[in-house]
């Protein structure tokens, strides 16, 4: 029956060609039915040694050329596909078609190594097509932030964004797409690119030999390549090879070995970026700020360097989608990838121990991270040449978590969960205790070919807590607090409408809720009475948009615009002074009150940015950039680590918003095959609405705080000069900072004028600051690293002259800041023995043994002025001066890392 039917179908196709039948088509086409289909597959097959797959219903009684047999594959195939609503999956020697909805990417692996994007069915429909994916580690699934994908043939290359996705647009035809990353095997695939399409790229750390970098950008010639300036990235290979503190890797303190930033000493991971103030710096973790960023009042911070992916710092020309602080932006990000099995790492050190558990629940859906670190470091505390610091005893603790899951292709949810824990109690007097609690949930995902949405939720809660216990004075035995709590939701789009644009936009919402701070008595006994202030809240909105520009080959330009609204809420109440006198306590006339939810102060601005870069050759270019911020919450403080006395407030009718406007321009340049890295940066900052604070001012629970602030403005100014070796066995790089920071009062008042209204150097101007990290490689394994800080005398307020009046010695201070303490410079070295290179060995362990303040500088913290009984020594005076140093003589660590 069979050979009966095809029979009599040859005889009626040969018929309908000699006589002109409707079944021969002008155009040489042939209406096939589902057995002629068949009979046409298998020639196909054959022919090409190749299996397809289909269902023949989808072709019967279709019009096909009558020598698609004879066809080459790829035009056979994209006619059987033709407009049925079919796309054909190719995979070695095997052709799948498949309905077109069931198919979200289309990428064909064929012979002789080459990659096809994109159905053929559509392809010549469109000139030009995007591919999107992502670049990851392939040995961990860590997405690489800055990696390149580079066409060779088109010279068009891109860098993947935070979460390792990239989009690039390119003709349709064959390419060479090249991906590279510093410390990878650079990748090179054949790619056929016939539409648009979705392609992952996995490429692996190198294995020969070892040319470690210290600190560096994000590729080799990103410094140079990139419009914006001023900005340094860690990945996570590079956070493990920074200078240690107290043996252990520290990425904020380390950070501010950078030109452009400085610290106060020893003590406090608060970091001052050109000429801005601590609180002026947006420290983020998985987008959620950070309020105090310092474990035991600043001798580590609270990052646990194990749990972080990447960390990026921008101190000039911020992109728009960042607001809220005015100086200068840390966003670290953890690790975000899925765990292909389960991990244990972790460390000993001589202050304090750590652990990070990593497992995947589910494969390639479901993971999860868990971390936490603990200290005992009282013995540390006894050590440092101050009876009340030998006497104290000091703990904390902090965990941290991650759970990733990834419900389909393209999207990610993640969950992120912190908190911190520190105690110390001073010569046995004085409790202290701080928390840091943060969270956020965030959702990822990539919308067709063009569009990437971030939504990130998230809270965080900061607590101090100082108390006098009964035991030690029932009688003035009190409980003092003070909270912020925050709140926030972000929407961040990333859109890529041709290879020549970077669209950003999004909008954020925050909410603030701060206990400036309450008192109550501990015991029965006690004299202190139960004291409220007044909690403050606010709304803080903002809306962005920002644009990357490939205007030519070398001219790129980065610009955006942000405007960003505040909103003081009720209940609340402000005092209202005499206007013709200062603001003073007997000088209020009214008080003014809002109710629940009522706006009391409605203020905002536009903060405009922008990045300009020229490229004045192949390594080499000429980079600009200005940008404004404000800020609604101020650090109220007159100290360099946080005490009781500091107070967050925000902005109110009485303390403006800070503005910030700065200017840089940059030269930027790179030899030896961009193995060396130099650049010179100049900046000049106008910030206005500076808070200042009187002469004797009471900070704490101080129900008008208004009366003891000054509103000052100012200016700062700067060069920065970089050279970083980032290839061979000596590697490391060289800094030199020359920077100004200069405030002024305007008050019409004597009691509201510093200085006579004269400029002043700030608390953290230091003008001269050096920095040179070298790291050798001995061998493999084998590693020396040293570190070598400079930087000039911190300005200070001293005594000038001493006299008696009414039986009592008094003492006279000089104008604010005019003299400054010794200056500051101390040398680190360590040297560490890594880890097994074994690739699949477990159970890897490296030991990190260093020696801090090698030559045993006494480096003042702090000057201060106490009272003696007279004698021979302090030559019969009733007053002092006295010098505080931390850390004065060597200072020996060790620490054992291990992973398994």
């Amino acid at each position: 029956m069979q050979v009966a039917l095809r029979i009599v179908i040859s005889f009626t196709l040969l018929f309908s060609f000699l006589t002109d039948s409707p079944a021969k088509q002008a155009d040489n086409k042939m209406i096939l039915t589902r057995d002629d289909i068949s009979r046409v597959i298998e020639q196909l097959e054959k022919r090409h040694s190749v299996r397809i797959h289909y269902k023949p219903e989808w072709f019967e009684n279709s019009e096909f050329s009558e020598d698609l047999a004879n066809l080459p594959l790829d035009d056979a195939i994209k006619e059987l596909s033709g407009d049925r609503g079919l796309n054909a999956l190719w995979y070695d020697h095997l052709i799948v078609f498949v309905p077109s909805e069931t198919v979200e990417r289309q990428i064909v692996i064929i012979r002789d190594n080459i990659i096809t994007i994109g159905d053929p069915a559509t392809y010549g429909r469109h000139n030009r097509a995007i591919i999107t994916g992502r670049v990851l580690d392939g040995s961990t699934g860590d997405p690489l932030t800055g990696a390149v994908v580079y066409d060779e043939k088109t010279k068009a290359g891109v860098s993947t964004d935070a979460e390792g996705n990239f989009s690039i647009h390119l003709p349709v035809g064959e390419h060479m797409i090249r991906v590279s990353f510093v410390g990878f095997e650079e990748m090179v695939r054949r790619v056929n690119l016939l539409g648009d399409g979705s392609l992952d790229f996995e490429v692996f750390e190198k294995t020969l030999a070892i040319d470690e970098v210290t600190i560096r950008a994000k590729r080799a010639e990103e410094n140079v390549a990139r419009a914006q300036m001023g900005m340094i990235t860690l990945d996570s290979k590079a956070i493990k090879e920074l200078p240690g503190s107290y043996g252990e890797t520290d990425i904020i303190k380390s950070i501010s070995l950078m030109p452009g930033i400085q610290t106060m000493g020893e003590f406090g991971t608060g970091f001052h970026v050109r000429g801005g103030n601590s609180d002026q710096n947006l420290i983020l973790i998985e987008d959620v700020p950070l309020f105090n960023s310092s474990h035991l009042f600043g001798l580590t911070s609270v990052v646990n360097p194990d749990m972080v992916n990447s960390a990026t710092l921008i101190k000039a020309g911020i992109p728009a989608k960042y607001g809220e602080r005015a100086s200068a932006v840390m966003d670290i990000r953890l690790n975000n990838q899925h765990y292909e099995r389960t991990g244990v790492s972790g460390g000993i050190g001589l202050i304090n121990s750590r652990m990070l558990f990593e497992a995947p629940l589910i494969k390639e859906k479901l993971s999860f991270s868990l971390g936490g670190r603990a200290s005992y470091s009282d013995w540390i505390l006894r050590e440092i040449p101050d009876t009340d610091l030998m006497n104290s005893s000091a703990d904390f603790f902090d965990i941290g978590g991650t759970i990733l899951f990834s419900p389909a292709r393209n999207t990610n949810i993640s969950v992120f969960g912190y908190h911190s824990y520190d105690g110390f109690r001073l010569a046995g007097t004085t409790d202290f205790l701080y928390t840091n609690s943060l969270g956020s949930i965030k959702w990822n995902s990539v919308f067709g070919d063009k569009t990437i949405m971030n939504i990130n939720a998230g809270f965080s809660n900061y607590y101090y807590q100082v108390s006098e216990p009964e035991e030690i004075n029932p009688f003035e035995a009190y409980e003092l607090r003070n909270s912020v709590d925050y709140r926030n939701l972000k929407m961040n789009f990333i859109y890529y409408p041709t290879d020549m644009h970077a669209v950003e936009y999004g909008f954020n919402a925050a909410g603030y809720d701060i206990n400036p701070g309450s008192i109550r008595p501990l015991g029965e006994e006690s004299h202190v009475e139960d004291f409220n202030l007044d909690n403050e809240k606010a709304v803080e909105m903002s809306a962005y948009i920002s644009d990357r520009i490939t205007i030519s080959p070398q001219l790129e330009a980065e610009a955006g615009l942000r405007y960003s609204h505040f909103l003081n809420i009720g209940p609340v109440r402000f005092f209202k002074y005499l206007p013709e006198k200062p603001m003073e306590t007997e000088n209020i006339t009214d008080t003014i009150s809002f109710g629940k939810n009522e706006i009391a102060l409605s203020t905002g601005g536009l903060e405009p940015r922008i990045n300009l870069r020229y490229s004045t050759g192949a390594s080499s270019s000429v980079k600009v950039s200005y940008n404004r911020i404000h800020q609604y919450i101020n650090l109220i403080s007159n100290t360099s680590v946080m005490t009781p006395s500091d107070i967050w407030k925000l902005s109110d009718m009485h303390l403006h918003p800070l503005r910030a406007d700065q200017y840089a321009i940059g030269y930027f340049i790179n030899f030896s095959d961009n193995r060396i890295e130099t650049s010179v940066e100049a900046y000049f900052k106008d910030l206005a609405n500076i808070t200042e604070y009187r002469n004797g001012a009471k900070l704490m629970m101080n129900e008008t705080l208004e009366t003891d602030l000054v509103n000052a403005g100012g200016y700062s100014y700067g060069l920065e000069l970089y050279l970083n070796k980032l290839a061979g066995r000596l590697t490391g790089w060289a800094s030199y900072t020359y920077s100004v920071t200069r405030l002024r009062t305007t008050g019409d008042f004597t009691e509201t004028r510093i200085n006579d209204n004269n400029y002043f150097p700030s608390n953290y101007d230091r003008p001269h600051n050096l920095v040179i990290n070298a790291n050798y490689n001995i061998s493999r394994r084998w590693r020396l690293n040293a570190t070598f800080a400079y930087n000039s005398g911190r300005p200070v307020t001293l005594p000038e002259l001493s006299y008696s009046y009414g039986g009592q010695e008094l003492v006279h201070y000089s104008d604010r800041n005019k003299y400054r303490m010794p200056d500051y410079h101390r040398l680190d070295i360590a040297i560490n023995f890594g880890e097994n290179l074994r690739k699949n060995i477990r159970g890897k362990g490296s030991w990190t043994l260093s020696l801090i303040n090698v030559y045993g500088r006494k480096n003042t913290y702090s000057v201060f002025y106490q009272k003696d009984i007279p004698n021979e020594k302090n030559n019969f005076r009733h007053f002092s001066l006295y010098k505080m140093y931390i850390i004065g003589r060597p200072f020996p660590t060790i620490t054992y890392n291990f992973n398994f």
